[in-house]
Parts: structure tokens; C-alpha cells; sequence
């Protein structure tokens, strides 16, 4: 018996799970990594997305021609970036013609084909199908970057896409604004318009839909709302047409639309002055909060910090307002990204000149600028990134696995940029959580002797543990409150756990033992309310042991677990009489069960190791060695040879045929000396023959001597009927084959006592009582009684 604990050191692993926080601070919203691309011209991204792989795709545009760019097409290209999880650039794409082709979305479709869109004016290169001045235009790159399809929508004016979404059953639904009325457009309601579009799979339109007054109105994002239609955002300038209660200049303006894309309802958001919404994010509740600028101070504004703001709102499924605040200071601050964060809250990202009222901080000119908001609005920390020079960020996303990831461009060469080619490049950067989150697990009973080790295995961190103590880690031998709180440059977070102890619940299978073969042995720990686990996957209180091994317990009670072992031997004998046989008539079988250590008692009662068998039977013999005994039987038959298989002597007359019959009545062969293999053979001519029968596998030889006969018919003259088994019966014996055959005895008086007509039917000396007396017998083959003279 080997007892053990389950978890004799038990490890509680510091994790992300929610906990109660000493803080959390945008100090812990550090830098993992910040990459630049680009040339010596302009570049900008204006949408990232974590790809299947972990890795991301950039989206946006350039206008150089060198350092990481390997291609332009003329004015400013499509730009496409593949990055893996590190930032690294995997590989690039530049996508045109001469005019100027400007990305602003990009999906990665469920194949990994990657779908691009945003504006062209070019009709060359690899734009074709151009409509006229600045269409939409759609572009689809395989995993590799290369290039698939490439389709214009629009018409005769100006039209761009801004938002590009994947839809339930793999399809599209991209917004952005249009100025005509023909082409793949059907009417407009003044300048420019909402423009929807919904594309198959194959970015073909399946509808497209405009909406808007006489004057500008600019679509800047599009989602997907819970009852399957959609609901856009960007600004409007009009007051007519599709759009209602314009509150100044340009008001934020929300379009819900249904499935086919025809307008459910619409809302206008805003103050007297200018308010662009870029960013839109619907939650499964039907709750929807837009992001974007704002430099009103009045209407749905409810202050202004100086110039343009960042401002978001919340709607219900209906579209009325639930909230609003703006946040900045006393110079321009614009939003462009926006995004919802699955733990609840939201990311507002864009740029900020300013370095007072809600900004604590900038590098100088214009900073990317990063705020986490809660569900209702209110800020929960604020961070600025970039350098002395332009920095911006037009979209920001939350990752899978925690942190989150930002594009846009930058100019600058320091604090959090490392370089620049030349007059703008695209700007990625990767930023860690907005929080340590620590969990020690919850509180927790442990069994009696156990520990619990607190670890948290990371070299930026400093500790500190409810003793004072400043370790990695921490061990737990006794029952109590422990906690403990780390630093990160100034990002802190602190749980605590309450350990308990339990007292240990024995289990024992006994010592190892072992068995004789064919024994078993019952495991049963004898534990009530436990919950059991053996080697062979049973969960019941018992297993039965038959087979030799080691075989173990694993026993819950309480929360604890504990484990024993038994190892189980089992002795066997080695005895093997073999299978039941057969011995021909004379043989015999020696059994031989010799074995080290062993004694043996035989049927008969004789204890020596071998054993001789000499006739049919059944026999045993009980084998003992180690305290174990076995025992064996076999069954013996024996084939005796035959009484009679041909007689001693025969005779055949000239001319004559003779029959040797040596059939048996169980089933057996025939081998006759001249290879006949049937029971009779059929000879002319006197001679010694022999014949081989086989019974049940053993071979019995016989033959006979056939004699030349002078008469036909013998017939002796005496008998002695005294049943000494010589001379028994009173037969003639035909030395050829007798075709007609009666034989009479008579009494001397003339009385008949014994007739026959079968020559081999003798007479026994019984019938009608006769005195000693001679008598005479007619006899004979074709002879008749007055042929006969009996005195």
C-alpha cells in the first residue's frame, strides 16, 4: 500500500480572470511594438484587422515607390500590409492605376481571401470599368497577396466606399457616399449621398440603396444589427430628402435600414455646429454608440472643452439618444476609430493636439490618442502615443488573446516611433491590456499536508506579499488570507485568497499480495460519500482484481484527493496434460508434468512426476507448488483390434470365385495387398492374402490362406457341442461358391432335429433330445434323401 495525495504541491498560476482591482490605469496600456512602413512620400493606413493567423492586415495608401513599397502605379495606390503577430511584414501589395486609388477597409473573407475596398479615379493598370472621375472600387487578394478580382461601382460623378463588412452567409455590405445618378446608382437627392451596397460573395450587387437631401452627406460606417438588417453613420449638412431635424452644420446622422436595405428609420445627432461621425458599434442588444468629432457646445452636445472634440453617443434599438459626452482639451482633437470591447466599454482613438482638460499629456503637434470609455460613456483612462511631430491613429481593435492594436500614420522619429522613411508613413502599433488582472484562484480547502504555491512567473513585475515578503513567489502551508499586489511600472493590481485546510481521509488497499491462478481479489477502500476513480476507468466502491498488475485508487472526499496502490502477483502452475487422445490396441502413453518446487498426486493415487497410461480412461493429476495447486484431466480411449476380420483358412475350387469380406461395423479403411481399398475383395485363384484395416486411426493387418479344394464341400464327420469353444457346431464348410444348399439331420428313427440352407449356419447339438447314438445325415449340394443310406 502506497498512499498518496493527488496534489501533494499545488500551483495557483496568476491568470487573466476577473478579480478586484487595486487599479486600473493607463499605465498599463504600455508599448509591445510600434513598426512604420513605408517610403519617402506619403503613406497611411486607414484600417487593421487581426487576421485567422494571428497575424494582420493593413489596408490604406501610398504614394512612394521605395523603401518598403516595390511598386506605384502613379498618384497615390491601394496599400495593402500583411503583418504576423509580432508586427514583422510578411509581404506587400500595391494595386492601381495612374490616377489616385485610395483604400479605406479591408475584410479577411472565410476562405482567407482578403477583400479590399475604397476609391479610384484611375481606368488603367489594374483598374478597369471606371464609371467616371472616382468610383468604388473593390479589390479581392488571396492569402498570398495576390491579386483575385478587382470591380468599379458608380456612376458618372464621385463615389467612395468607407466601411466594408462581412454579412451573414459570406456576404457584403460596405457604406460610403455618391454623387450620381446612373450607372450602378438609380437616383440622388442632391450632392452628395449615403450610398449602401450590398454585394454577394462574389462582390457582385445583390442591392444598393442612397440616402440624403439636397446637400452633402457623408457614410463613414456601417454594422450589422440583431435583427438582421443594418444601421450606417457618418454626417449630414441637409435638412431634406431622407433627412430630418439637421441641427446646424453637419450633424451626426444615423440610418437604420432593414435586411433588403430599405430605411426603417433615421435620426440626426448634433449642436450648431460642425459633428462628423465615423465610427458605429452595435451590441447583440440592439445598443449603439457612435463615435466621431464634434466642436458644438449646445443641442445634443452637452459641452465643448475649445475646439473640435472627440464625442460619443448611445442609442437604443429605436434610435433614441441614452447618452453623450465629449472629451479633449482646449485645441483640436478628432476621432476616427471607434470600437466595442467584449468585457464591456469601448475604445475611441484618433488624434489630439491639445495637452490639457482630459489629455494629461503630449509629445508635441499632433498625438495619436487612445480612450477607454465604460458602457455609459464615462472615461476610464486616457493615453497619448507618437512623438514631437504628426501622429495619428484612424482605426484601433481589440485583440483575441488581450491588448489591443492600432494603424495610422506618423511623421515623427521618436519616443514611440522608431524611425521614419520620409514624409508620412503607415504607423502599427501593438499595446498591452488596459490592466493586470490577477487571480489567485478562489478560496480554496485543501487536504491535510498539502501546499499551495503562488507564482507569477514575469520579469517586469515587482511584489509584494501581504508578509512584506518581495518573491516571485509564495508558499502556503497553513490556513489564512494571503494576497498579493504587483507593479508594472506604475500599472498595479492585487487579489486575495483565503486558504482552508481539511483533515486527511485514509485509503488503504491493503499490502501487496499475490494469488493463486484462478483466484481474484476484492479492492473495496471502505469509504462512505467518496467519489471513486480507478486504473481501469471504473468510478464504482469495488473493483474485483483476476489478472496480475498494479492497479490504484484515486478517492475524492471533500474537495481532497488522495491515491493508493497495490501491486497483485499471481502464481501459476505450469500443467499441461495436453488434449484428449486415442491408443491403438498395444500402445502406451507416458504423461509427464515435471515441475520445479512441485508435488503430484495422480488418479490412481501414485505421486511420482510422470505417469503411465495402458488402457481407456479418465485421468487426472493435481499439480501443487508456492501453496498453489492445479489440476489437469484427460480423457484416454482405446481401439481394440477387431475379434475376426477374414478366417484363417478358406478354400476355392477350380474355376470358382471367392468373396474375402473384412468389413467392420464402425467406420473404418481398407487396404487389401493388391492397393484394393474396398472391405471385400473378390479373388479366382488360391493364395495367402492380407488386408490393412484402419479404425479411428489405428491400423490392423490380418490374412488368409486360401487353399485348392479337391471337393467343393467339406464336411466333417464329428462335432463335440460341449461349449469349450473346439469343434463347437456342426457346419460344412464350401470351398466354392454353393448356389443351392440345404443341409437335414435326422434321428436315427428318421425324426428331423436341425435343417438349414445357409452353408455357414451351423448346428449346435440342440433340438430334439437324442441319445448317444450314430446317426446319419443327408447332405450335400443338389443331393435328396433317397440318395442316402443311413445303416
Amino acid at each position: 500500500m502506497r498512499t498518496t495525495l493527488i496534489r501533494p504541491f499545488f500551483w495557483w498560476m496568476l491568470s487573466l480572470a476577473p478579480a478586484a482591482l487595486f487599479s486600473q490605469q493607463k499605465e498599463c496600456v504600455i508599448v509591445e511594438w510600434s513598426h512604420h512602413f513605408g517610403g519617402s512620400a506619403q503613406d497611411q493606413a486607414n484600417e487593421i484587422r487581426q487576421t485567422q493567423d494571428g497575424g494582420f492586415i493593413v489596408a490604406g495608401y501610398s504614394r512612394s515607390a521605395n523603401q518598403d513599397v516595390t511598386q506605384n502605379h502613379g498618384g497615390a495606390d491601394f496599400w495593402v500590409l500583411k503583418l504576423d503577430s509580432l508586427g514583422v511584414l510578411q509581404w506587400q501589395k500595391s494595386l492601381g492605376g495612374s490616377g489616385d486609388d485610395i483604400a479605406t477597409a479591408v475584410v479577411e473573407a472565410t476562405n482567407g481571401d482578403f477583400l479590399i475596398a475604397g476609391g479610384t479615379t484611375s481606368n488603367d493598370g489594374q483598374v478597369s470599368g471606371n464609371h467616371g472621375q472616382e468610383d468604388v472600387w473593390v479589390v479581392r487578394l488571396d492569402a498570398s497577396g495576390n491579386l483575385q478580382s478587382a470591380k468599379c461601382f458608380g456612376g458618372t460623378k464621385n463615389e467612395r466606399t468607407e466601411a466594408l463588412n462581412i454579412t451573414p452567409g459570406g456576404g457584403f455590405i460596405l457604406a460610403g457616399y455618391s454623387q450620381s445618378s446612373n450607372g450602378d446608382l438609380t437616383s440622388n437627392n442632391g450632392d452628395f449621398d449615403y450610398w449602401i451596397l450590398k454585394l454577394d460573395a462574389a462582390a457582385n450587387i445583390e442591392w444598393q440603396k442612397n440616402f440624403g437631401g439636397t446637400l452633402s452627406d457623408w457614410g463613414f460606417d456601417i454594422a450589422p444589427t440583431p435583427d438582421g438588417g443594418y444601421i450606417a453613420t457618418g454626417s449630414t449638412f441637409s435638412n431634406d430628402g431622407n433627412v430630418s431635424a439637421n441641427q446646424g452644420f453637419y450633424d451626426y446622422w444615423a440610418v437604420k435600414l432593414q435586411a433588403n436595405g430599405d430605411l426603417q428609420w433615421e435620426k440626426n445627432f448634433g449642436g450648431a455646429g460642425e459633428e462628423r461621425a465615423y465610427a458605429i458599434d452595435v451590441r447583440q442588444d440592439g445598443t449603439t454608440v457612435i463615435g466621431g468629432t464634434s466642436i458644438s457646445g449646445s443641442g445634443d452636445v452637452s459641452g465643448n472643452n475649445g475646439s473640435y472634440d472627440f464625442w460619443a453617443i448611445g442609442l437604443d434599438a429605436t434610435g433614441t439618444m441614452l447618452w453623450s459626452h465629449n472629451y479633449g482639451g482646449s485645441q483640436e482633437d478628432r476621432a476616427f476609430g471607434m470600437k466595442g470591447l467584449s468585457a464591456g466599454g469601448y475604445l475611441l482613438a484618433g488624434m489630439s493636439v491639445s495637452s490639457n482638460g482630459n489629455i494629461s499629456q503630449n509629445h508635441g503637434s499632433k498625438d495619436a490618442w487612445l480612450l477607454r470609455l465604460d458602457d455609459t460613456g464615462n472615461l476610464v483612462w486616457e493615453k497619448n502615443f507618437g512623438g514631437t511631430l504628426d501622429d495619428r491613429f484612424y482605426d484601433i481593435r481589440p485583440l483575441n488573446g488581450g491588448g489591443f492594436v492600432a494603424a495610422g500614420f506618423s511623421t515623427s522619429t521618436d519616443f514611440d516611433l522608431g524611425g521614419n522613411y520620409g514624409a508620412q508613413d503607415v504607423w502599427v502599433i501593438k499595446l498591452a491590456p488596459d490592466s493586470l488582472i490577477l487571480s489567485l484562484g478562489t478560496d480554496t480547502l485543501l487536504c491535510a499536508g498539502e501546499m499551495t504555491l503562488l507564482d507569477v512567473p514575469d520579469d517586469n513585475f515587482t511584489y509584494l506579499w501581504q508578509d512584506g515578503s518581495m518573491d516571485t513567489s509564495f508558499t502556503v502551508t497553513t490556513a489564512g488570507q494571503y494576497w498579493l499586489e504587483v507593479d508594472r511600472a506604475g500599472c498595479k493590481a492585487r487579489d486575495t485568497i483565503e486558504v482552508a485546510y481539511v483533515s486527511e481521509t485514509p485509503v488503504d488497499l491493503g499490502p501487496d499480495t499475490v494469488l493463486c491462478e484462478g483466484q481474484s481479489l476484492v479492492l473495496n477502500p471502505g469509504i462512505p460519500g467518496a467519489q471513486y476513480l480507478w486504473d481501469d476507468g471504473t468510478s464504482g466502491q469495488t473493483i474485483t482484481v483476476t489478472s496480475p498488475g498494479e492497479h490504484w485508487i484515486a478517492l475524492s472526499k471533500d474537495g481532497c484527493e488522495y491515491l493508493d496502490t497495490i501491486a497483485v502477483g499471481f502464481i501459476f502452475v505450469d500443467l499441461e496434460l495436453g488434449p484428449d487422445t486415442l491408443l491403438c490396441d498395444g500402445q502406451t502413453l507416458w504423461l509427464d508434468v515435471t515441475t520445479t518446487n512441485a508435488g503430484y498426486l495422480w488418479s490412481d493415487q501414485s505421486d511420482a512426476a510422470n505417469f503411465q497410461i495402458t488402457g481407456p480412461g479418465e485421468y487426472w493429476v493435481k499439480v501443487g507448488q508456492s501453496g498453489c495447486q492445479k489440476t489437469d484431466t484427460i480423457s484416454v480411449d482405446y481401439q481394440l483390434r477387431p475379434d475376426s476380420m477374414l478366417a484363417h483358412y478358406t478354400y476355392i475350387c477350380e474355376n470358382e470365385a471367392l468373396w474375402l469380406d473384412a468389413t467392420q461395423p464402425s467406420p473404418a479403411t481398407y487396404l487389401w495387398d493388391n492397393s484394393t481399398t474396398s472391405p471385400r475383395l473378390r479373388i479366382v485363384q488360391p493364395g495367402t492374402y492380407s488386408v490393412e484395416v484402419t479404425l479411428r486411426g489405428c491400423p490392423f493387418i490380418d490374412e488368409i490362406t486360401v487353399r485348392p479344394c479337391e471337393n467343393c464341400l467339406y464336411i466333417p464327420n464329428a462335432f463335440s457341442p460341449n461349449a469349450d469353444g473346439i469343434n463347437d457346431e456342426f457346419q460344412a464348410y464350401p470351398a466354392c461358391e454353393i448356389y443351392n444348399f440345404r443341409m437335414k439331420i435326422f434321428n436315427r428313427w428318421g425324426g428331423l432335429v436341425f435343417q438349414s440352407d445357409d452353408p455357414e449356419t451351423g448346428w449346435d447339438g440342440n433340438g430334439n433330445p437324442l441319445a448317444p447314438v450314430e446317426a446319419c445325415w443327408p447332405g450335400g449340394p443338389g443331393l435328396s434323401r433317397d440318395e442316402l443310406d443311413c445303416d
